[in-house]
């Protein structure tokens, strides 16, 4: 308790030096704690767009590249009835949807654009996409043997085509064999993404219409949505070993820009704080470097009285502690009063890359994430007082006197 108030003494009679670390770290935090609180919202953005899209876990045909993933017309998934059936049962998954993926030629009176197609089911397909994919109508899931089928197509593709709702349009595709495939399907609706390259050259349709097109009942994948998307992994290595002709895969492996974007978001934050960090790491070495030359005859005395080194050092390590929880405290509100701010305004980022519309800033406030920066910005502030009172125990006391 002594030292505790001497440090408490020496921090305040030294306030304008300190006052002035304690806002550069204080910022600092600041900074990192906004800046992870971004990143940790886009990657959690970015995981539920993959795994909306994609499926938490997602069986193709054993013979599929696993880079494609049954995608580009691989209606190679047979038998798959059964093995959706069997998911069913099972507690751990909420749905499995079969999605069959095919390309071809579609046709509206004098206009025609190629497009990539997707046979789904539309008793269950439109209820994973959420926000993510905005409609204006989904397919019909009760249509007869004598009905029209219905398509759904991305915004861009649908003004190509020059094509409205109730419209009548016609598919052509290519099997096996140069099978060719016709049908004339009605557009029931539109779907808007924000992706260019999808709204401009895909469209969905019942799994039936590609069973009339292609002759077939194979599907190019069933994509597994669980109850609980974090045990994506654990039920994948639960299921491979009863599908001996079919592979499985993870929403990790299909992520493609989840991944890309998270490596490069690491790298840049990673840099951003090894910045801040060094920045940090100065400013309190400078703070306690000038307070060991102010008390130079302080340490001399002590010195000349029997204090051992370990105690000096220790006082201004208590010092450089008290600096650092004062900083840290101070950065934490200034990151929590921001985060609201951010929050509460509504500000938008521009378009990404790849992109037609940009996506609100939104800072997620994690006090672990909090709690451990700042941990980590007061273990570099009392190893820098370290550093520097070392080097202060060292001096000769008659030269400190003198």
């Amino acid at each position: 308790m002594h030292s505790l108030l001497i440090a408490l003494r020496n921090i305040a009679r030294n306030g304008g030096r300190v006052f002035s670390t304690v806002l550069i770290i204080a910022v600092g935090l600041t900074a990192l704690l906004l800046g992870g609180g971004f990143m940790l919202s886009t990657y959690d953005s970015l995981q539920e767009i993959a795994m909306r899209q994609q499926g938490h876990v997602i069986v193709i045909a054993a013979d599929t590249h696993p880079a494609v993933g049954g995608s580009h017309q691989q209606l190679t998934l047979s038998h798959w009835q059964g093995l959706r059936e069997q998911l069913q049962d099972d507690p751990q998954v909420l749905r499995s949807l079969p999605r069959a993926s095919f390309e071809g030629l579609i046709s509206h009176g004098d206009n025609s654009a190629a497009f990539f197609g997707t046979g789904v089911d539309p008793q269950v397909e439109f209820k994973v996409h959420g926000p993510f994919l905005r409609t204006t109508g989904v397919l019909d899931p009760w249509l007869g043997e004598e009905d029209i089928p219905d398509v759904v197509m991305g915004t861009r593709l649908a003004e190509t085509l020059a094509a409205q709702a109730g419209d009548l349009l016609t598919l052509q595709t290519l099997g096996k064999g140069g099978q060719r495939g016709e049908v004339v399907v009605q557009l029931a609706g539109l779907y808007h993404t924000g992706n260019p390259q999808v709204d401009n050259h895909t469209l969905m349709v019942n799994l039936s219409t590609v069973t009339t097109l292609f002759g077939s009942d194979n599907i190019s994948q069933l994509a597994i949505y669980l109850e609980q998307p974090d045990q994506a992994l654990a039920f994948k290595q639960q299921l491979q070993p009863q599908l001996t002709d079919a592979l499985v895969q993870s929403w990790h492996q299909r992520a493609e820009l989840y991944n890309k974007v998270k490596a490069q978001y690491d790298r840049i934050f990673g840099v951003m704080g090894i910045i801040i960090l060094v920045v940090v790491f100065l400013a309190i070495s400078n703070t306690i470097s000038l307070a060991i030359h102010q008390r130079r005859e302080e340490i001399a005395t002590l010195s000349a009285l029997g204090t051992p080194p370990w105690r000096i050092i220790a006082n201004f390590a208590l010092e450089a502690c008290l600096i650092g929880i004062l900083a840290t405290s101070l950065g934490m509100a200034l990151a929590y009063g921001a985060t609201h701010a951010i929050n509460l305004a509504h500000l938008m980022m521009p378009a990404p890359p790849g992109r037609t519309e940009g996506y609100p800033i939104y800072v997620y406030l994690s006090w672990p994430h909090y709690l451990a920066t700042s941990a980590v910005l007061i273990a570099i502030v009392v190893l820098a007082s370290l550093v520097a009172s070392y080097q202060a125990v060292k001096v000769k006391m008659t030269e400190a006197l003198s």
